[in-house]
């Protein structure tokens, strides 16, 4: 029988096989600081990008295809100027350092729960369930600045405290959680397809390195990652953008960035004024929002903003997760934190 001692002992060995995560090398907060500044760096760099496709999703531009897309992006530059593409920036700020400093602290907590680096295999089922968790997280907090970001991008509000106070005088403070549900239902799959590939392609591509995971492996297996988590997912991101949306006045037809004028069966163009005060929606949820796509656009409309987001989600997982891997062990060394 073996002593406390022993016991004691044994524990501790765990503790040091444990890849990710070692309470006495990294702290909780090192996680959370980390994941923070991942989140940054990830949505700073994509954020013009991400513009273009919450436009391309409300069928600001009638397309998916990739001259649309250009003509979208220099249409919307032309009318509003370069820096119109960095519209509802500040929503993007507020909101992601918290989301990303709850996603990486609970997806490591996951997998110490689950013990995922305990005998250093290779786990993909449970990586896939620590990606949904930590989803979950995330989106419980940033799905109201979301909501918030892409009304700005519209080009609709000064301001979040205008945006905000616009959105619940009009609609009621439900409204920031409006798509919350299809949010879940598409970032929860995007985070089991993200994660498992993620450390998959990370394991092919440098099996005999990974504890310290080179750069350029861990770039390349983010951007794969990412790839495909983004496009077996676009199909709910368009219902989730016309959610988030749907109640927007329309532009002026001389400022629509694809220089027509919206059609009259969208849900952003209802006879509703340009003032600031949003008007009530008029879909309610997602299912209704998916028939209203698909009477407007066909199968095709799923897959507007398509190229925008395969352009962002590739290399802002690859920013994202190798900012996060490389900053922690950073942090680690310099006993910061």
């Amino acid at each position: 029988m073996k002593s406390s001692d022993d016991n004691q002992n044994d524990n501790n060995d765990v503790d040091l096989e444990w890849e990710e995560w070692k309470p006495t090398e990294i702290s909780f907060r090192r996680h959370m600081f980390a994941g923070s500044i991942a989140g940054l760096a990830e949505h700073i760099t994509m954020f013009p990008i991400d513009t273009i496709k919450t436009h391309l999703q409300c069928q600001r531009c009638g397309s998916s295809s990739p001259m649309q897309t250009w003509n979208c992006a220099s249409r919307i530059v032309g009318s509003n100027g370069i820096f119109s593409l960095w519209r509802g920036v500040s929503a993007m700020f507020a909101g992601c350092i918290p989301a990303h400093a709850a996603y990486f602290g609970i997806f490591e907590m996951s997998k110490r729960y689950l013990e995922i680096d305990r005998d250093r295999e290779h786990h993909p089922i449970k990586a896939a369930v620590c990606g949904a968790v930590a989803a979950v997280a995330h989106d419980v907090i940033m799905t109201p600045f979301d909501t918030i970001k892409q009304r700005m991008q519209l080009g609709q509000f000064r301001s979040i405290p205008h945006c905000a106070a616009s959105l619940i005088r009009a609609e009621g403070p439900r409204a920031l959680y409006l798509s919350f549900s299809t949010t879940l239902m598409m970032n929860i799959p995007y985070g089991c397809i993200l994660v498992p590939i993620n450390e998959s392609a990370k394991k092919v591509l440098n099996p005999q390195d990974l504890q310290q995971r080179r750069l350029p492996s861990s770039l390349l297996a983010g951007c794969l990652a990412g790839g495909a988590a983004a496009l077996l997912t676009t199909p709910l991101d368009v219902v989730k953008t016309r959610l988030q949306t749907q109640a927007l006045p329309p532009d002026p037809p001389q400022l629509q960035p694809c220089g027509r004028y919206a059609s009259s069966s969208s849900s952003i163009n209802r006879g509703f004024s340009s003032s600031s005060v949003v008007p009530s929606p008029s879909v309610q949820g997602a299912v209704a929002t998916a028939r209203l796509v698909l009477q407007e656009a066909g199968w095709r409309g799923f897959l507007r903003g398509a190229l925008p987001r395969l352009v962002v989600q590739a290399p802002a997982a690859a920013i994202s997760w190798t900012t996060y891997d490389q900053l922690k062990g950073l942090l680690n060394t310099l006993d910061l934190l």
